[in-house]
């Protein structure tokens, strides 16, 4: 997974009182490596109330041949009945090809589990579900859930059953379970005021219950204080580019006049240099 808070602040800063969200990548991630919040958000988005893990990972490493890409799952989880669940919250959906990346994704889930040997069996690999979150709906057709599997093109109704499904959620729509709506809604602005919630089942209930004993961790507090320190970095350094952007106009526009000895004293004196620009309107 790349990660997505650190684009974010590659284009924005993030001030001191930010609340974060579910939607955010770092408070996701915290959150997911709990086995009942996970369980409970799989067992909304998949439709599945006694649904249960086995087994859950944050931040799952999945290592190619050498030279080639690997991957870095935000929440993996094995199921009882041994399906693998992959979830991926998805704050950037234009930078590149999510259905394409979820392909990939699903060749290098499978390629670890079977061991080599003629003994090994296809039918040994497990079912696996892969869920994209998207705050856009990049299929445009306004729904909030769209569920993929493979199929028969000559024949409808005719599955191939090969145990793969990709989920794609879209934060943006209404249209959907109610339940579902409510996760994502949820999700956007994690709070229970949340006038959007339609429904808050116990599901959503105690999700929201570990969402706030993680935001009272000292682990997330640390988490927290790395993001905003990394967003003042950011801010700090687009602001002196930003102020070297207004010296350099104003050096040119006073160079077109040949008033080289006003740049110079502007270098030295601030008073000038801020009359200059009020001069320049910059």
């Amino acid at each position: 997974m790349e990660h997505e808070m650190k684009n974010l602040l590659k284009e924005q800063t993030i001030p001191p009182d930010y609340q974060f969200n579910l939607s955010d990548f770092a408070l996701f991630l915290s959150v997911m490596k709990n086995k009942a919040a996970y369980e409970n958000m799989l067992r909304i988005i998949v439709d599945e109330p006694d649904l249960r893990l086995a087994e859950v990972k944050a931040e799952q490493v999945v290592l190619n041949q050498s030279g080639k890409r690997a991957i870095r799952l935000d929440a993996w989880a094995r199921d009882v009945r041994n399906r693998q669940f992959n979830t991926e919250m998805q704050n950037d959906s234009k930078s590149d090809n999510l259905q394409k990346r979820s392909r990939f994704y699903q060749g290098l889930l499978d390629t670890p589990i079977l061991k080599s040997g003629k003994k090994t069996k296809y039918r040994h690999l497990p079912s696996t579900i892969i869920i994209f979150i998207t705050q856009e709906d990049i299929f445009s057709r306004d729904l909030a859930m769209y569920t993929f599997t493979e199929q028969c093109e000559e024949i409808a109704g005719l599955h191939l059953d090969d145990g793969t499904k990709k989920i794609f959620l879209n934060m943006t729509s209404r249209r959907g379970r109610p339940d579902l709506v409510s996760l994502l809604q949820y999700m956007k602005n994690t709070t229970l005021d949340n006038p959007e919630i339609l429904v808050k089942d116990k599901r959503i209930r105690e999700l929201d219950r570990i969402v706030r004993e993680v935001k009272q961790s000292e682990e997330w507090e640390a988490v927290k204080m790395n993001i905003l320190e990394i967003g003042m970095e950011k801010g700090m350094e687009k602001g002196q580019s930003k102020g070297q952007e207004r010296v350099n106009l104003l050096n040119r526009l006073l160079a077109e006049q040949n008033r080289t000895e006003d740049i110079v004293r502007a270098a030295s004196d601030p008073a000038l240099q801020k009359k200059l620009f009020k001069e320049f309107d910059i």
